[in-house]
């Protein structure tokens, strides 16, 4: 069974809760924490942390020149990325959305389960790449 808060976010709010453990996940709590945490690991530069040196995401402006045959490489960095470091995450799924007016702006759709205590629900979240290599994200 997959917490629907982070370990640091439990401890964080250790104070706050005291003892109470609820029974059962609340579904909006976990989507916004796993939503946090993409938004913490989309944005961080590999090798940026010592004791896990594959944790984030590659210099996509190494990427540039190989533009638009990296964009599956973007996708599946991005999916093995979610797979390694949230496992509240699974059947990750990632879709390139083109933006006409702006073919160098990249978009991507991720879709996912998210697993919460006894059952899966689904999950989506829309990612822009921009010029510097910054990742947003929403849910």
């Amino acid at each position: 069974m997959a917490p629907e808060r982070s370990l640091l976010e439990r401890i964080a709010r250790a104070g706050e809760q005291g003892d109470y453990r609820p029974l059962h996940m609340n579904r909006q709590h976990a989507a916004d924490s796993v939503l946090q945490h993409l938004r913490k690991m989309l944005n961080v530069h590999q090798g940026s942390v010592p004791t896990l040196p594959m944790y984030g995401m590659p210099d996509f402006n190494d990427m540039a020149s190989r533009f638009p045959e990296a964009i599956q490489e973007i996708k599946q960095v991005l999916k093995t990325t979610i797979e390694q470091y949230e496992p509240r995450l699974k059947r990750v799924r990632i879709d390139h959305q083109p933006d006409t007016a702006d073919p160098l702006h990249l978009r991507f759709e991720i879709t996912a389960q998210l697993v919460i205590g006894e059952g899966d629900s689904a999950i989506r979240f829309e990612t822009a790449l921009d010029t510097s290599g910054r990742v947003s994200i929403r849910g």
